[in-house]
């Protein structure tokens, strides 16, 4: 017999002739399973006659990966001829995303009509999401059945995982963050694939601890901000449920690439290992404990004729047929209970350590700081080129304008594709009369701008910008024809803020008071078409007081800093505002 070896992950590898083995057991082991049910299936129908009359059928909405259970339970349902209430009993069965269906039971006026009589999504979470409104509340009717469970884990290929050393020890939960938010060091050249968590239940769940990992107050704020803008959200594949492909996922691992790591489900793997039996999944339970999903069934119609036919199909689903089906397809049972699968694919038989189930209300939380963060971005980019931008910021060190250009052009990458953007210098008389001069248009970042895009061209201005010599700064002037112009764009279902880098100095004689830009401003303020001024200001300029009166008035912010360094933290402080707003804490 061919000898086996200790892999990197701390598994023991089986030989050539083992593994082989292996999978015939494997195989042999599905093929036996699958004969037991179609013989338990037949031993259990009864030879009922052919009902007749009017038939009602109730329709079964269902998470895809869950789908070959319940039609085979439905088949079974439906062979047994029941009478309901004088009426032919009879099941149909679909696949639909469960953010779909909990967005048509919550939010009647969304014009969703709700496509179901019963439900079993991907994860009670939804079931919570959809019950949060007051139409959701009265037209969900749990029934407390829990048809089957998956715990989540975190998985890389195999290859990825023997170039990953931190994978071969305990897996914890930061191991999904950026190294600003708390996670491993970016030298590791991890590649997190997050699934998207407004269409996945894992991806959900994920947030929701990461969240409680984060805390509460700024700085949670701050790393959420960080996670959000750091992780390669993938959105799910109707194949995989609510969660992303793992076919792409695992495709062929060059050592040099950056090591792909994901959240799935425990039945995701089984079944890729199943089908992929030459290159398994490397997969670990996070250490500090593991969410599940759970798939509960949930009765979601007022119609009495239907309603009597799901109800009796909880009958089935609670039968010993419907378990032997959820074991067979990689699931637990509600009690945790699996079939022969979790040894073949390096998974434990025992449920895994289970953190607390999240609290009521705690989904609707997590995604509403998820989306506030998603949101897209409408910015106007105000760089001050004045004389007082050529003030080393130390004796023989780089200018102001200098550093912060160099800075702004770098940061430029931290700004997703969704974001749209403009830039704006400013000194003094730059277009005429006018103390400012648009430099690229506001639009799409990715977008087409002359012959690069325009990310790439407000990079090149702001990395090669020059201040004008011997310029005063009209600051306040360019901000008052700032915020007219982006009130009078303003696009609803976006961010629309004005991002100024500024040595933080009113200079310019001819220029408007702080004091008429205050009062005009506070004209314009309209809290349906919010608009903030974001300043950073490199030192403490005597001016500093009236700026942040400035910035206060459009209910924005100033941030002094002293160094380059700062920047990147005032970037993720400045979008993980969103969660709060407008109700920041100062």
């Amino acid at each position: 017999m061919t000898s086996g070896r200790t892999g990197a992950d701390g598994r023991y590898r089986p030989g050539r002739k083992r593994r082989l083995n292996t999978v015939l057991l494997t195989l042999l082991a599905v093929v036996i399973a699958a004969g037991v049910l179609v013989a338990l299936g037949e031993r259990t129908i009864s030879a009922r006659p052919t009902c007749a009359g009017q038939t009602s059928t109730a329709q079964v909405a269902v998470s895809s990966e869950i789908e070959p259970v319940v039609q085979h339970v439905a088949a079974f349902f439906n062979s047994e001829h029941r009478q309901v209430d004088g009426r032919c009993a009879a099941v149909a069965v679909h696949a639909a995303q469960a953010v779909t269906v909990a967005t048509a039971l919550g939010q009647p006026q969304s014009g969703l009509k709700p496509p179901a009589d019963a439900w079993i999504p991907d994860s009670s979470l939804w079931v919570d999401v959809a019950r949060g409104s007051p139409d959701g509340a009265k037209l969900i009717q749990p029934t407390g059945l829990v048809l089957a469970e998956t715990p989540l884990v975190i998985a890389m290929p195999r290859p990825a995982a023997a170039h990953t050393p931190v994978f071969g020890t305990a897996v914890g939960w930061q191991v999904l963050l950026p190294q600003t938010a708390g996670g491993p060091p970016q030298a590791l050249g991890l590649n997190v694939q997050f699934p998207d968590p407004t269409q996945s239940a894992a991806g959900l769940a994920g947030l929701i601890e990461l969240k409680r990992i984060f805390g509460y107050g700024r700085t949670a704020r701050d790393a959420m901000a960080a996670f959000a803008l750091n992780a390669q959200v993938v959105p799910p594949v109707p194949a995989a449920g609510s969660l992303p492909s793992l076919e792409t996922f695992a495709r062929p691992f060059a050592g040099s690439e950056a090591a792909p790591l994901t959240l799935t489900s425990e039945q995701a793997v089984v079944a890729f290992d199943r089908a992929h039996p030459d290159e398994p999944l490397a997969v670990r339970y996070p250490a500090q404990g593991t969410f599940q999903l759970s798939y509960p069934y949930v009765l979601t119609t007022t119609n009495q004729a239907t309603l009597a036919v799901a109800k009796a199909f909880e009958g089935a689903l609670r039968s010993g047929y419907a378990s032997a089906y959820v074991r067979y397809e990689g699931f637990r049972t509600s009690t945790g209970a699996a079939g022969t699968w979790p040894s073949f694919y390096g998974l434990t038989s025992a449920m895994p350590h289970l953190l607390a189930d999240p609290g009521t209300g705690q989904a609707g939380k997590a995604l509403h700081a998820w989306r506030a963060l998603g949101l897209g971005s409408r910015f106007l980019a105000i760089n001050d080129v004045s004389a007082a931008m050529a003030t080393p910021v130390a004796p023989g060190g780089p200018t102001l304008e200098q550093v912060l250009g160099r800075t702004s052009a770098a940061g430029m990458k931290r700004f997703p594709d969704s974001t749209q953007m403009g830039l704006w210098v400013f000194a003094s008389h730059l277009s005429g009369t006018l103390p400012y001069k648009q430099l690229v248009p506001i639009g799409p970042l990715p977008g087409q701008y002359g012959l690069v895009t325009r990310r790439q061209a407000i990079q090149r201005v702001a990395a090669t910008s020059r201040t004008v010599a011997h310029a005063p700064a009209a600051l306040y002037g360019t901000l008052l024809a700032a915020y007219r112009q982006m009130v009078a764009t303003y696009q609803p279902q976006r961010v629309n803020d004005i991002i100024v880098l500024t040595a933080g100095v009113e200079s310019d004689p001819g220029d408007i008071s702080a004091a008429t830009l205050l009062r005009n401003l506070r004209a314009m303020v309209n809290p349906s078409h919010p608009v903030e001024i974001l300043m950073v200001v490199f030192g403490e300029p005597k001016d500093l007081g009236d700026l942040q009166r400035i910035a206060k008035v459009t209910n924005g912010r100033v941030w002094p800093i002293t160094s380059a360094a700062q920047i990147p933290q005032v970037f993720y402080r400045a979008f993980g505002r969103r969660i709060c707003q407008p109700h920041c804490p100062k």
